[in-house]
């Protein structure tokens, strides 16, 4: 029996998508504390700055987090948008609070750039991972675990 929970995006800030993975690997800001050896009478209240944006992690932190959450530094990051990554992912994110949501882009009508370029191959890659789910040749799991550690070929 398949035990798989996917938990529910609150939004698409860095502390909901913390939170997001967090659940997901069925862990408390308890044993997220723990992993970071924090103390005190309140040792989750830094994992909870960091779900409710009240706190940024490190970029050391953010790392250490992500190898927790065996999950891209890239899933869980701030997000900028000078790089097309964050653009590629802020997009799977949105998958996750509209499930059905149709992208489409119109490939001659971009302007050739080097971002433009990378965002239609990261969301070619993407499209043809989505459409092997809707084909159930791989796994709602399956599928959130690439999209959670994609890397851009």
């Amino acid at each position: 029996m398949n035990n798989y929970f996917k938990p529910t995006l609150k939004n698409l800030s860095q502390g909901a998508r913390l939170e997001y993975v967090r659940k997901l690997r069925y862990m408390s800001k308890d044993d997220v504390a723990d992993y970071f050896d924090l103390g005190g009478e309140r040792k989750e209240r830094t994992i909870s700055k960091y779900e409710n944006n009240s706190r940024v992690p490190s970029n050391e932190r953010l790392k250490e987090l992500a190898k927790l959450y065996n999950v891209s530094v890239d899933a869980i990051k701030e997000y900028k948008y000078d790089d097309p990554i964050d653009t590629i992912y802020m997009l799977m994110w949105l998958e996750e609070q509209f499930p059905y949501y149709e992208l489409n882009l119109d490939y001659d009508c971009i302007k050739v750039t080097e971002y433009n370029m990378t965002i239609k191959k990261g969301v070619s890659e993407w499209m043809k991972m989505r459409d092997k789910r809707e084909n159930y040749e791989i796994t709602d799991q399956e599928y959130i675990e690439w999209k959670l550690n994609y890397k851009l070929k």
